[in-house]
């Protein structure tokens, strides 16, 4: 029956019920590492970040095309939490070029450190979800989150020696930075133009974000919806981004495949607050699709006393 369905309406089916598995995340796939998730629970309003940072920098030269960086991040809760896990996302001029995690029980402070193998003049951005899951009695599981990020220039020219800049300071970084961000940018959009074909999808009905946009959320709400919301909405999110973006798994078939070359997420959140749609590019050109429902808060109601 669904063979002889319209090929979007198809999709849209599968990923509304894909969309319902991963907030449960009751057993859909063979997929082997279902205890490495992060689940989502109600927000602990008791609970704060009292640090949360990504840090990218040039470590050291290795010959006239290749580098390395050291790419790193760390948090500190309030109070220990029963698990804490953050995950790391770099980006090497705007596609997936890896990702770190580090877990930890009953801890305050996490942190992570590594290297990453670059080579010519590029754009690195590495993104974070810190995540903190607690447990009470009576089996009462609640959690709290926060993003942070990081990014780092690197310029390798022949007129000059090897360096990095996080900000232009001089005309020559900002000229860098300037035809570094175009060309990046230029094939965002191109992605963007593509997977809106694909699956039909009108951009006029959205609000477009990419991931790199949503750490700067963390103070204020996603348009239209309230910091409850938008707090869920960001957890939620990061359920479906760590099984099927990070670890490469087909969002149509449930295959696996090699995540490098993901292209950068794009996020759309529905104007009227219904869903949001997670898109992206595959590196041999699949487009892969996500599809949250968004649970809205009810509003408060007036009574007379």
């Amino acid at each position: 029956m669904f063979k002889k369905m319209n090929k979007h309406f198809y999709k849209i089916f599968f990923l509304s019920f894909t969309a319902a598995v991963i907030l449960s995340f009751t057993s859909f796939s063979q997929w082997p590492f279902m205890n490495e998730v992060f689940i989502f629970f109600p927000e602990d309003e008791q609970v704060f970040f009292r640090e949360a940072k990504t840090e990218l920098d040039l470590l050291s030269k290795k010959d006239d095309d290749e580098y390395t960086l050291k790419w790193s991040f760390a948090s500190e809760t309030n109070k220990p939490a029963f698990l804490r896990k953050d995950m790391s996302i770099l980006f090497d001029n705007g596609v997936f070029a890896g990702a770190r995690k580090q877990s930890l029980k009953d801890q305050l402070f996490i942190e992570e450190a590594g290297t990453f193998e670059g080579e010519d003049s590029g754009r690195y951005n590495a993104v974070t979800f810190h995540h903190a899951e607690l447990h009470y009695p009576e089996d009462i599981y609640k959690s709290k989150h926060t993003w942070s990020k990081d990014q780092l220039y690197v310029i390798d020219s022949p007129l000059t020696p090897l360096y990095s800049f996080k900000e232009a300071e001089t005309e020559e970084d900002a000229q860098s930075k300037k035809i570094l961000d175009s060309i990046i940018d230029q094939q965002m959009g191109y992605v963007l133009e593509g997977l809106l074909e694909e699956f039909q999808i009108s951009a006029e009905d959205y609000h477009l974000f990419t991931l790199l946009d949503l750490p700067d959320y963390l103070n204020t709400p996603l348009p239209g919806l309230t910091e409850k919301e938008t707090f869920a909405v960001l957890g939620r999110l990061w359920e479906g981004l760590y099984r099927y973006y990070i670890l490469g798994i087909n969002t149509f078939t449930e295959e696996s495949y090699s995540p490098e070359g993901n292209s950068i997420p794009h996020i759309l959140l529905h104007k009227e607050g219904t869903h949001l749609l997670v898109l992206y590019e595959t590196k041999d050109g699949s487009r892969q699709q996500l599809l949250q429902m968004i649970l809205k808060e009810e509003p408060a109601s007036d009574q007379d006393d």
